[in-house]
């Protein structure tokens, strides 16, 4: 019985060491991984994100007043990790309207931004606008206005515009009428020197008597300025008219 001890031992032994034996790898099982350094696999990688909100509020008074009021907002933006470009984005809403006996007055507004940029360029615009109503029993006035503007940096230069008009009527006693008026700039700038600039304004207003006598006026102006080497020029031109007719 002891010698079965002995060789059963034995072979246990002799198994175990050859499982190990034939675990081992060799050279020849390795993988070898090559550095990833192509292009397309090192571009940046961008990371996005946008939010929203609206809200709302009206209020009555205790003498009958109602005031309301509603607003709205949204962002995005899209940016690269290593802030090597992007674009981001915003805009805004508001109105607000009261009202008390014969009295009424409102005024909605929006505005908007946005902004891109990258290695060899930055872009940048707004706009907004805004409206005002007011009424008091006959009386009436309405205002609205608007703007815009936009720039652009390249490794060339840069360009700059904004525009600007406003627009208003009303109606009172005795009279009525509209007035009118806009202006514009624009601005380009070379890395070599060279630009120009140019600005141009418009207005116009008329009014209605109550004995039918029409009065209007209007008047424009513009100007430019450019420089290219030694070379430098300029313009500037004005009108002006007013009229009173039955």
């Amino acid at each position: 019985m002891g010698f079965l001890l002995v060789k059963c031992v034995f072979a246990v032994g002799l198994i175990y060491n050859v499982a190990i034996v034939h675990a081992r790898p060799s050279s020849s099982d390795i993988i070898y991984f090559p550095p990833d350094d192509q292009v397309e696999h090192s571009m940046p990688v961008f990371e996005q994100s946008a939010a929203s909100n609206t809200g709302s509020q009206t209020i009555v008074g205790k003498d009958g007043s109602v005031q309301q009021q509603t607003f709205g907002g949204s962002q995005s933006a899209n940016i690269a990790s290593d802030l090597s470009s992007g674009q981001l984005s915003a805009t805004n809403t508001q109105q607000q309207s009261f009202q008390s006996g014969d009295k009424f007055q409102s005024q909605n507004q929006a505005q908007g931004q946005s902004a891109s940029f990258g290695k060899d360029h930055q872009a940048l615009s707004n706009a907004n606008t805004d409206t005002k109503v007011v009424r008091e029993g006959a009386n009436v006035r309405e205002q609205t206005s608007g703007g815009s503007g936009s720039s652009l940096q390249t490794a060339q230069g840069s360009q700059a515009s904004q525009a600007q008009t406003n627009a208003e009527s009303f109606k009172e006693e005795g009279k009525e009428g509209s007035r009118t008026t806009g202006s514009a700039q624009s601005q380009n700038l070379g890395m070599d020197g060279t630009g120009s600039t140019s600005n141009a304004n418009t207005g116009s207003e008329k009014i209605v008597l109550a004995d039918g006598t029409v009065i209007t006026k209007s008047f424009g102006s513009s100007s430019s300025f450019q420089v290219s080497g030694n070379t430098k020029a300029s313009s500037l031109a004005q009108s002006f008219s007013q009229s009173f007719g039955g």
